[in-house]
């Protein structure tokens, strides 16, 4: 658990963020671009060889990572350094100085996050987890099934419905984000309203149904996985490739975790690297530039001419935006959030807005609703866009701490730290617990892609992809591990009989 290269991962990001904010005061876009960049992408670089070489440090590696691409990489790029240098020009220096800072400590908190939290909660924690002995193949795998089964069958209700079981998703993938605004498509018509709505987001828990999938390759059920596996993949190709670069990276994070964080397999395994991120990159470029008119509009030169073009990551532009709105339109009237009573709201409402998601507001009209969402849309588009309008017609982000900073206040970041930590020391214990585990590495895999899907902006539709897994695994979990149980039991129970 304890990793002294937390603190040079710390200090680097502290450095950058002090870099980025005397960078923005010069007006020198070298200095508040790729300087941070460089250092957090050597950072991020370190972390994944220690993670993928020596399968440890699993925080570290899910930390720098999300500091760099979605907070460091953008305006590190001489690419599209240039846009990110003429889209802040219209931000107040002090918000473009504020929000840089935030932007680049993104690592430095998610770490202090992990550790401070640990500190407090870490016995708790570490006796919920259960030894590797008892969650052997043996002992889990029935119970697993059962959960993919049944995650299965919700699938494929709205597919087989609505989705033409293998042409609508196939016509998802090629119309890409088109098929969003126009079920005909891809054939996923809805009732309409919200329960037509929440319906057809029941085909978002492929994420979940892949998850399980692939620790059920593993099972003496290898067999029916495989004759299962191209429905599984089509309709999680539904989802992950329809335009959403977060589903892509978040999936890709989890296979990562839940494959190469095995010791058992060989370095030789990650040769495939060579041709996995080439592949995944080339993915999210083909989904940035043709999402919005879909595949057909697909054009090679296009492509070339635009290909180092990243887009989906402007994390620290976000950042900014959500200061300047919190300070100019909260803040400076009064009418933030009560310091006190928002960071309560949101340490106790943020797993509770997430739970409550999947249920359409219709069949429990005291479903919570974010009201700062649609108010803050309308700010993007009316200032930042220059388009008058009183109906939102985009998702904007104010960044990871901007959003905390408008729905709860001054110490709203806080709370979001508190799950955040907890999510990484989850994962990290499963992970340390036993990483020959395929049980315990598809915990912690699930548990960073989820927090992965988060970095960017902490909201709780991303919830709805990982519902069904997280109760699948809660359920193994407790079933697995008897409420009696004890870190010392747990160790006598992980030693070999004499």
């Amino acid at each position: 658990m304890k990793e002294p290269i937390h603190i040079v991962y710390f200090l680097g990001s502290v450095a950058a963020a002090g870099i980025a904010a005397a960078g923005i005061a010069g007006q020198a876009p070298v200095v508040y671009g790729i300087i941070p960049g460089i250092i957090g992408g050597v950072l991020a670089l370190i972390a994944a060889y220690r993670f993928l070489i020596r399968r440890r440090d699993l925080i570290g590696f899910t930390a720098t990572t999300c500091g760099f691409v979605f907070y460091q990489a953008y305006q590190a790029n001489p690419v599209t350094l240039p846009d990110f240098t003429t889209y802040i020009a219209e931000i107040p220096l002090q918000d473009q100085i504020v929000g840089i800072i935030l932007a680049n400590l993104t690592a430095a908190f998610l770490l202090l996050a992990y550790h401070l939290v640990g500190a407090v909660f870490g016995g708790i924690f570490s006796r919920m987890v259960p030894a590797p002995s008892q969650a052997e193949r043996t002992q889990c795998d029935r119970a697993m099934l059962v959960g993919f089964i049944l995650v299965f069958c919700a699938v494929a209700l709205p597919n087989v419905l609505f989705g033409k079981v293998i042409i609508g998703p196939i016509q998802n993938v090629i119309n890409q984000r088109a098929s969003w605004n126009d079920a005909s498509l891809s054939g996923y018509a809805v009732f309409g309203g919200d329960v037509g709505g929440s319906f057809s987001n029941v085909t978002l828990w492929a994420v979940s149904l892949f998850l399980l999938w692939l620790y059920m390759l593993g099972s003496k059920y290898r067999a029916v996985m495989w004759i299962l596996g191209p429905l599984v993949l089509i309709w999680t190709a539904a989802v992950a490739l329809t335009g959403s670069r977060t589903y892509l990276v978040a999936l890709a994070v989890a296979f990562t975790v839940y494959i190469l964080g095995n010791p058992k397999v060989g370095k030789k395994a990650l040769f495939h690297l060579a041709w996995a991120v080439p592949f995944v990159f080339i993915v999210l470029q083909v989904s940035s530039l043709f999402r919005t008119a879909g595949l057909q509009s697909f054009d090679a030169q296009e492509f070339a001419k635009h290909a180092f073009e990243i887009r989906g990551n402007e994390g620290a532009n976000s950042e900014m935006d959500g200061v300047e709105y919190f300070r100019t339109e909260l803040a400076e009237r009064g009418i933030a959030a009560n310091p006190i009573a928002g960071a309560l709201r949101g340490l106790f409402l943020r797993p509770i807005e997430g739970s409550m998601m999947i249920i359409p507001r219709t069949v429990f009209p005291w479903k919570l609703d974010d009201a700062s969402a649609v108010e803050y849309n309308l700010f993007f588009q009316n200032v930042r866009l220059g388009v008058p309008s009183d109906v939102t017609f985009i998702g904007a982000s104010p960044g990871l701490i901007g959003r905390e900073l408008i729905r709860y206040g001054y110490l709203g970041p806080l709370t979001l730290l508190f799950w955040m930590g907890v999510i990484l020391n989850f994962s990290q214990r499963f992970f340390d617990a036993g990483p020959e585990s395929a049980y315990h590495r598809l915990v912690a895999a699930t548990l960073i892609s989820f927090l992965i899907a988060q970095s960017r902006d902490f909201v709780s539709v991303w919830f709805i992809p990982y519902t069904p897994a997280a109760i699948v695994l809660i359920v193994v979990t407790l079933l697995l591990r008897p409420p009696s149980a004890t870190p010392h039991a747990q160790a006598a129970a992980s030693q070999p009989a004499d």
